[in-house]
């Protein structure tokens, strides 16, 4: 008899947060402005993402992606709506917003983790303890 493998729990991945300059930020700023008003005009959101040019790519990756993350957030945790219904009417798969909508509850989990600890420090009993 084969003795059945376990599968090995996948570890929480590491999230850097970029802090953005004030330049970066004002980039930021602008062109989610302009993807909202290509949205809310009706437009796809490969659509929207074609409404502002940004010459850093790197910089253009991580607005495009927040962007995404906070067009599900909105409509799906606001507005109630099906994941379904948000890739349908931004013209992208479901695949997408599925891994989209699980890196942001990793995300969220991740955050909430380290922010809990700074308070409250380790739940680890083996772990040091100071008193400093």
């Amino acid at each position: 008899m084969k003795k059945k493998k376990t599968p090995k729990k996948a570890a929480m991945p590491d999230f850097d947060f970029k802090e953005f300059t004030p330049e970066e930020d004002r980039i930021y700023t602008e062109a989610v402005t302009k993807y909202r008003e290509a949205i809310t005009a009706g437009k796809t959101l490969k659509q929207a993402y074609e409404s502002a040019t940004i010459a850093d790519n790197a910089l253009e990756k991580i607005i495009q992606a927040d962007f995404l993350k906070i067009m599900i957030a909105e409509r799906h945790f606001s507005q109630k709506q099906p994941l379904e219904t948000i890739a349908k009417d931004l013209a992208i798969s479901m695949d997408l917003v599925k891994d989209t909508f699980g890196r942001m509850l990793q995300e969220v989990g991740i955050s909430a983790a380290n922010q809990f600890g700074q308070e409250f420090g380790t739940l680890n009993p083996e772990a040091p303890k100071t008193n400093d």
